[in-house]
């Protein structure tokens, strides 16, 4: 969700609060609301206790979510610089061509990839690199055991590429059910309007309550909205370790790269 937006619908739902205690006021007398205020506190408590509960587990699972992303794309990044370290130590015709490979592939995620995964899109591009990579890792022949080391351990990374890769895809799609969303949205709604059973003397402290109370509901659901797409919106994870790594590689003296 962009910032932009997210404030407008803070807003928004203070306002309709907000003008929804002003209705109460005015079509339900004091007297009446007053005469529930202790079943009423009572009931409040533990509607508000399960919300808490409910929301705090909310931003803890995007949390963890984006962090998890985070780290898949640290983990594609380090397993793409270390196929390209391996390269360099095979021979100069097999090893040369996995490493301008693995550049592009470094080139073709961090400028054209990354933006797609905002529409939850990969490139096709990308998957054909990974596919070279791989076929020309499985034609190496190593003739010596060091050789045969690096053939392996060529393998193991290769598939710890691919891994990340497939995890960051499913993570840029992947977001919290739409189900748990209309309850997050409803109970909010619940937990405010139950306020308007309460009978206070002041309207205008009864105004600030509900408005600090909408306020703080709408904050909370905003930035588990903001978290939920590590990818896409204003907040989203860059592609920062594959632009350092990408920058390494251009940098890099092996083979005269």
């Amino acid at each position: 969700m962009s910032i932009p937006l997210g404030l407008l619908l803070l807003c928004i739902a203070m306002a309709l609060a907000v003008g929804g205690l002003i209705l109460v006021e005015r079509l339900v007398p004091i007297g009446v609301r007053r005469q529930h205020n202790d079943v009423a506190g009572f009931i409040y408590a533990v509607l508000g206790v399960v919300y808490a509960v409910l929301l705090g587990l909310m931003v803890v699972a995007v949390w963890e979510e984006w962090n998890q992303a985070a780290h898949t794309a640290d983990d594609e990044a380090s397993s793409l610089s270390e196929i390209f370290w391996i390269a360099d130590r095979m021979p100069e015709s097999e090893g040369r061509h996995i490493q301008e490979l693995v550049r592009s592939y470094a080139r073709v995620v961090v400028n054209e990839e990354w933006p797609l995964m905002e529409q939850e899109k990969s490139s096709p591009r990308a998957w054909d690199l990974l596919d070279e990579i791989r076929v020309d890792l499985q034609s190496f022949e190593p003739s010596t055991p060091g050789q045969q080391v690096l053939y392996e351990q060529g393998f193991e990374r290769m598939r710890d590429l691919a891994d990340a890769r497939r995890d960051r895809l499913l993570e840029a799609e992947q977001g919290l059910p739409a189900i748990l969303w209309v309850v997050l949205i409803v109970g909010g709604i619940i937990v405010v309007s139950f306020t308007y059973l309460f009978g206070l003397d002041s309207t205008l402290v009864h105004l600030l309550m509900v408005a600090a109370l909408a306020l703080i509901i709408s904050l909370v659901l905003f930035t588990v909205a903001a978290l939920d797409f590590p990818f896409k919106g204003d907040i989203t994870i860059g592609p920062d370790a594959m632009e350092q790594v990408l920058s390494r590689f251009e940098s890099s003296k092996l083979r005269d790269l």
